[in-house]
């Protein structure tokens, strides 16, 4: 009996062990992935595409920003029609001042910048305004050397207007003795035709290159401290300029009267009345040269000089100190 039960008791055991399901894992197929490693890839994917897209993006702006900077620089580089990256300014060259600088006008001789310089005939003869540049020292500078480049700038410049500029009195007398500059005088002498004025076209052209216009009895021309040789040719240890104190140019205004003689400004007085110059002893123009450089002069030199300073003036007199 006992082992009947042992048996029924197997036999229960094994039947229910059959009604049970028994799960078996199936192999994987060849390429087919399971589902969670596809939801992985899903993200990847999204990954790298944001990624591409950031970095175009990126691309994108520089190309932009380069492309920008590329139009302002060929936009600054054109003609002035054409808008620029430029900030708007103000040209400083069409501002007109009401006041017309009087305060420089009226200064005369103490706005000329203060210039030493030797006057000795054994080191200063045939002086030239190139010296300036090839002797820049004040121990090396001649008086004569500022004055022919005063001499040359301000004829230059009288002749584009147009007032038929001649070298006179102590200039025609250096050009005539030894075709230089005087070595010991102080100025240098033009004489012109029409009128002159404070702010007209020659004030303003002389006033660019660094050269003072003033009114002090006649018109003169000295080195403005604007001038572009101020710096090697200023001396720290002169004061203020005083009258005569520097080099300088006086300008003569001439006349032309009836057609037959010249009223010219600084000829020596007769009887109290300046002396007139015969129109054929003027015109036509004769032209003398000062170290190489031609200057119309008066048509008939000796004349002129002989009635200046007499028969004797070949000879060299220095000023007296």
């Amino acid at each position: 009996m006992a082992t009947n039960r042992k048996n029924t008791e197997i036999d229960i055991s094994f039947a229910e062990a059959q009604d049970i399901p028994h799960r078996v894992a199936e192999p994987l197929k060849h390429g087919k992935k399971p589902k969670n490693s596809c939801a992985g890839s899903t993200v990847v994917t999204t990954v790298i595409l944001l990624m591409v897209g950031l970095v175009a993006f990126d691309i994108s702006m520089e190309m932009h920003i380069l492309s920008s900077g590329l139009d302002c620089f060929l936009l600054a580089n054109a003609t002035l029609e054409v808008p620029t990256c430029s900030p708007t300014t103000v040209n400083v060259s069409s501002i007109e001042y009401h006041s017309g600088h009087r305060a420089r006008n009226n200064q005369g001789y103490s706005y000329c910048l203060p210039i030493s310089g030797r006057k000795d005939t054994s080191f200063c003869t045939a002086a030239d305004r190139m010296d300036l540049v090839a002797l820049p020292s004040k121990e090396n500078r001649c008086y004569a050397s500022v004055l022919h480049m005063l001499l040359v700038e301000v004829y230059e410049e009288l002749q584009a207007s147009g007032k038929s500029p001649i070298i006179v009195f102590g200039s025609l007398l250096g050009a005539v003795r030894d075709a230089s500059m005087i070595p010991f005088t102080e100025d240098a002498d033009i004489g012109y035709s029409g009128d002159l004025a404070a702010n007209n076209e020659l004030h303003l052209a002389l006033w660019r290159k660094g050269y003072h216009f003033f009114f002090y009895d006649i018109w003169r021309v000295c080195v403005a401290p604007t001038h572009p040789l101020a710096a090697s040719l200023y001396d720290p240890s002169l004061p203020v300029t005083a009258s005569f104190a520097v080099p300088y140019v006086d300008l003569y205004a001439m006349e032309q009267i009836n057609n037959t003689e010249w009223n010219l400004e600084g000829m020596k007085k007769v009887n109290n009345t300046r002396m007139m110059l015969p129109d054929d002893k003027i015109r036509p123009f004769a032209q003398m040269t000062i170290n190489g450089v031609p200057f119309d002069t008066v048509h008939d030199p000796k004349f002129f000089l002989v009635e200046m300073y007499g028969d004797e003036f070949m000879t060299p007199k220095p000023r007296r100190a």
